[in-house]
């Protein structure tokens, strides 16, 4: 063999040493049971990794879960995968090699160096991964993690370098492994494949006869002083994690792998950069959803349990739990959307956090429930940070709808307690609290809606008054129950409540209301339908609410009823109400005189109103002491 040809091939066996060594595969944290929700960012993280990854159960090795690289490099549906076993897919080779890594896996637990084996597809194909696995633990039952990557493609350019050089020119150029060749000599950059440009974003013309300081490929020069030291001292660099610049100025992640070689007698370094930003982004989103609540970004109730178990010790005593609830979400929710709801569990989360110190872990509970794990935190501690977050809960009173958050602490002094008895403990005084609030609340529930119906509506006062006499005097005067009358005078006051969640652009527009502006003000009686049900004092008026609008013809709304099927509550209330807004105006309507009104009182009873009730109206409001009988008052005919 000439020296030429020594060189090259020794350049072709030092090239395919380099190639087979990448970057281990491993998952750098463990994934509980709380990964596997219907969140949509995990979901994506996981079925996007270009690797194939598989969920097992390690006593049959039934699949639980793949992602959908497995899916493509196998061949298999879904649904032809999932509840079936590794034996039943007939997918390894070699089955004692797996039962051998079965047997280091209950030893270990894991394996985390790279392990070559080889798999079959649907099709019969058998091709080459390096893979790493280890238990844990889904529904406390032990499963497998398996993270595979396919090499089937790097082992046949590995051994068509060895046909030839030609052979080994055209795969260095086909090869998907971003690879170049740098003389050491003036550090120009003489060879490179089309994964090379496609990594850094430039054309082979802006590449070729220049140097990485050319084209700022460095973030930080000390890596390139390093690198070449090595290089220089015939050490090989082995997945040397760097940042570089592509040329629209995007600082990306890479795993660079660098080794002397010698090309017709000039000393070169060959590299390899691989970009692993997007993996390791996906590592990331995915390692923050196992403990981050997604709406909230608080730790989520699994990383809580783990923190819990590993802070309860001697050394962390006292140890001091809050649990809060927030009151009026479900409300807020049903009245508002569940937008304004998830709002409000932002804000709660961001006051609960401003309240406690840096080293206080604040996790959501699940739904509407907080908790905050305290260390080294006494009773009296604890109740001055629980007094701050009852401060700074006043913040959270900006919706239409009062809500507040209930409190509970309990704290452990000694070891010789039971830290979940301590948990159950602050959880019942939370709730102890919520009933206590829930009375003292109650009270004032009515008082409160009021006064945010006068200020988000054209309600006043004055108007609640009236409407109160006018539908009381009518209730009398049809022999309604009293029972019904105490049911009539807060219906006449908080039939429209729900008004307060409709936008004031639009309840303060003067002048004619779009289609889309007039449906919202249409949802309104069933916003306040749903409001009555919250309350004990309201739920006897709540559909009177909600049909308050229907006419007696079956044209109003929102179900469009007819006749006695509007309750009567309703019927007395649309009187009145139409009544007193055509004599006192709204910004949208003017006000009519006394006469106008009846005659359109009158025009109206066998459409809008109930008749027998318009001619009992008609009688008992001119007899009131605030609208005094005129000569132009006729009875209804």
């Amino acid at each position: 063999m000439s020296s030429e040809n020594k060189t090259k091939a020794q350049l072709i066996d030092e090239l395919s040493e380099l190639q087979k060594k990448i970057k281990e595969l491993e998952t750098p944290f463990s994934i509980e049971e709380a990964v596997f929700s219907s969140e949509e960012k995990f979901s994506r993280a996981f079925h996007c990794n270009p690797d194939p990854i598989t969920i097992t159960t390690l006593r049959e090795g039934r699949y639980v879960e793949v992602n959908n690289a497995f899916l493509e490099v196998s061949g298999y549906k879904r649904h032809e995968v999932i509840g079936r076993t590794v034996f039943d897919l007939d997918i390894w080779v070699n089955i004692q090699a797996r039962d051998l890594l079965i047997q280091e896996l209950r030893e270990k637990g894991f394996i985390r160096r790279d392990e070559e084996t080889q798999f079959c597809n649907k099709e019969g194909e058998i091709r080459d991964y390096l893979f790493s696995t280890e238990i844990i633990s889904i529904n406390k039952e032990p499963h497998l993690l398996w993270v595979a990557r396919d090499i089937s493609d790097r082992k046949k350019m590995e051994e068509a370098l060895f046909l030839s050089e030609d052979k080994f020119s055209k795969a260095f150029n086909a090869s998907p492994i971003s690879m170049s060749i740098t003389s050491l000599v003036d550090e120009r950059i003489t060879a490179f494949n089309d994964a090379f440009c496609g990594v850094l974003g430039y054309s082979r013309h802006e590449i070729l006869g220049r140097t990485s300081l050319d084209f700022g490929f460095w973030t930080k020069l000390d890596n390139r002083a390093l690198i070449k030291k090595k290089i220089l001292e015939k050490e090989s660099i082995r997945d040397m994690e760097i940042h570089f610049f592509r040329k629209d100025g995007e600082k990306r992640l890479g795993l660079y792998s660098a080794e002397a070689i010698d090309i017709d007698g000039e000393p070169c370094m060959l590299s390899i950069v691989t970009d692993i930003t997007e993996k390791n982004r996906a590592e990331i989103e995915i390692k923050y959803l196992s403990f981050h609540d997604k709406l909230t970004g608080l730790y989520n109730r699994a990383f809580f349990e783990e923190a819990l178990k590993r802070l309860d010790t001697e050394r962390k005593l006292p140890l001091s739990l809050i649990m809060g609830d927030v009151n009026g979400l479900k409300l807020i929710n049903d009245v508002l959307g569940h937008q304004e709801g998830d709002k409000l569990l932002i804000t709660v989360a961001n006051l609960l956090k401003d309240s406690c110190r840096r080293e206080d872990i604040v996790a959501r509970w699940g739904g509407d429930e907080f908790i905050i794990l305290l260390p080294e935190c006494n009773y009296e501690t604890a109740s001055i940070i629980l007094g701050q977050i009852k401060i700074n809960g006043e913040k959270i009173n900006s919706l239409p709808i009062k809500t507040s958050i209930s409190l509970g602490l309990s704290s452990k002094i000694s070891s010789d307690q039971d830290v979940r008895e301590i948990l159950k403990e602050a959880e019942d005084k939370m709730y102890r609290h919520k009933l206590l609030e829930d009375r003292s609340t109650r009270s004032s529930f009515l008082t409160s809606l009021e006064k945010t119906l006068w200020s988000r509506s054209h309600e006043t006062q004055e108007h609640c008054r009236r409407m109160q006499e006018m539908t009381l005097k009518l209730g009398q005067a049809i022999n309604l129950p009293d029972s019904e009358l105490d049911n009539l005078r807060l219906l006449a006051t908080l039939h429209d409540i729900g008004k307060i969640a409709i936008s004031s652009s639009i309840l303060d527009n003067p002048g004619e209301l779009t289609q889309e502006e007039w449906a919202a003000i249409k949802k309104h009686p069933e916003i306040g339908y749903r409001i009555a049900l919250s309350s004990p004092e309201m739920a006897p008026i709540a559909e009177s609410i909600l049909y308050h609008h229907e006419h007696w013809d079956g044209t109003g709304y929102p179900l469009g009823i007819k006749g006695e099927e509007i309750p009567i509550l309703s019927r007395i209330l649309t009187i009145a109400d139409c009544y007193d807004v055509m004599i006192n105006g709204r910004p949208y309507q003017k006000a009519v005189s006394h006469e106008e009104a009846w005659i359109e009182l009158e025009r109206c009873a066998e459409s809008h109103f109930d008749p027998i009730l318009v001619r009992s109206a008609i009688k008992v409001f001119s007899e009131l002491p605030l609208f005094p009988p005129q000569s132009w008052i006729k009875p209804f005919s």
